[in-house]
């Protein structure tokens, strides 16, 4: 990467960083919804705006890896094949969560509001178990990295 890149890339980072920090203060020393002062549900009022940031940041990260991996894809087409077998095993883990993910609708008194519908509880489900997956994964790799400098 060329220095001026860098630089730019450098600036970027510490400006997305610094209105992160903003939002972040006026969320919690902020103001909060009239009516929820003082109690349990107490909510700032910059919550939908912290979210949308939030999105945005998403947004952002999301764009910036599919580039650099498409780019990655052109200048190092051997290196390619790593990142295939990397997507494949990701879709693969992707795959075993949602064949494990249950959509039964829960039998929940006095709600009736949204989220109890068999798409939520499915996608929340399989949510979940990709996320136990992952963990399981790094705790592995982790320990195999630990395990394997002994052999050496």
């Amino acid at each position: 990467m060329s220095n001026l890149s860098s630089k730019i890339l450098t600036a970027l980072t510490w400006v997305l960083m610094a209105i992160t920090i903003v939002f972040a203060l006026v969320f919690y020393l902020g103001n909060v919804v009239p009516g929820t002062e003082g109690t349990r549900l107490e909510e700032p009022t910059i919550t939908q705006s912290f979210l949308v940031w939030a999105y945005v940041l998403l947004g952002i990260t999301a764009g910036i890896t599919i580039i650099f991996s498409l780019i990655n894809f052109v200048v190092n087409p051997k290196g390619a094949k790593k990142s295939i077998i990397a997507i494949v095993a990701a879709a693969a883990l992707i795959l075993v969560a949602y064949l494990m993910a249950d959509d039964t609708v829960l039998n929940m008194p006095f709600y009736d509001g949204k989220g109890n519908e068999p798409a939520t509880l499915k996608f929340v489900d399989t949510t979940l178990f990709t996320a136990y997956g992952l963990v399981i994964i790094a705790f592995l790799s982790i320990l195999w990295s630990s395990v394997s400098r002994v052999f050496k």
